[in-house]
């Protein structure tokens, strides 16, 4: 039963239940993820945050904590720089994870022989010293043949400009001299060239003439000025054969040790004091000794 204003009033247990209007209805949405998360993005305050979850497309917070999971896990595993005060066995495990050889014997570095002059003189020492260098820096293969490579092109390329630039200079010095002596067959070309051979040899200059880029390594002239300059001490010095070869036409040096001529001595020292002090500094005296 219920009361009214009136008096009791008798309800019927069987009758329909009463009908609401809209107005004072409540409907109760569905409270399971779908209703719930649906406006999950919207209670994010910051912009930046909103764009993020559109941008990976995730659906509800179980998706965002999820996928940062996920990266906590890759995080975990993933390689790491040795910080500051790493030791040198922080630096070996991480060079060793990043596919570092063992030791340096493991590199095996190839030539790539196309790539160099065929006369171009490969050092296998240098080679043996690059590994070292290589697993010093912690390089993997790939890398250490890459830096080879890069390094052999650089050698291979400075070899080739300095033979080229010894052969234009053999061929400039050789012309200047022809005009200097003639034709290379002719007897004063050939003089000269043999008075600055004796001189190169009996001084002993052909080493440092090589070092310094005047001389190939096969003896060619690579500065006319110097072979000039030498055939005229040549032909000063041993000019007359007599003095300076013997029968085989071995040069002797009357003032050197092994060729000692007092007789020749006095006779240089008499007649030709200046070559006399010449063949002096060749066999290593001093002049002033001699009383020159």
């Amino acid at each position: 039963m219920t009361e009214q204003a009136n008096g009791p009033v008798a309800v019927d247990a069987n009758a329909p239940a009463p009908q609401t209007t809209a107005a004072a209805s409540t409907v109760l949405t569905d409270q399971g993820s779908n209703g719930q998360d649906a406006n999950w993005v919207a209670g994010l305050q910051a912009e930046e945050n909103r764009a993020l979850v559109e941008a990976k497309q995730w659906k509800s917070p179980d998706d965002a904590i999820r996928s940062y999971r996920e990266l906590e896990h890759h995080a975990s595993k993933a390689l790491k720089l040795p910080g500051e005060n790493a030791t040198a066995e922080d630096w070996d495990k991480f060079y060793s994870k990043l596919g570092r050889p063992e030791s340096p014997d493991k590199y095996e570095l190839k030539l790539n022989t196309e790539a160099v002059p065929q006369d171009f003189p490969y050092d296998e020492t240098s080679a043996i010293e690059f590994r070292k260098w290589a697993h010093e820096a912690g390089l993997t293969p790939s890398q250490a043949q890459a830096l080879h490579d890069k390094f052999v092109g650089h050698q291979a390329s400075a070899f080739t400009a300095t033979r080229e630039g010894m052969a234009k200079a053999e061929g400039d010095a050789h012309r200047a001299l022809v005009q200097a002596w003639g034709d290379a067959d002719t007897s004063g070309y050939q003089q000269n060239v043999e008075y600055l051979s004796r001189a190169v040899a009996q001084l002993g200059l052909k080493d440092s003439l090589m070092k310094g880029g005047l001389l190939s390594a096969d003896g060619a002239i690579l500065d006319h000025k110097v072979a000039i300059a030498f055939a005229k001490v040549g032909k000063e010095l041993y000019g007359e054969d007599t003095m300076a070869t013997n029968a085989s036409g071995v040069l002797r040096n009357p003032f050197s040790d092994e060729h000692e001529h007092l007789t020749e001595q006095a006779r240089l020292l008499r007649e030709d004091p200046k070559k006399a002090a010449a063949l002096m500094r060749a066999a290593g005296k001093d002049p002033r000794s001699y009383g020159l």
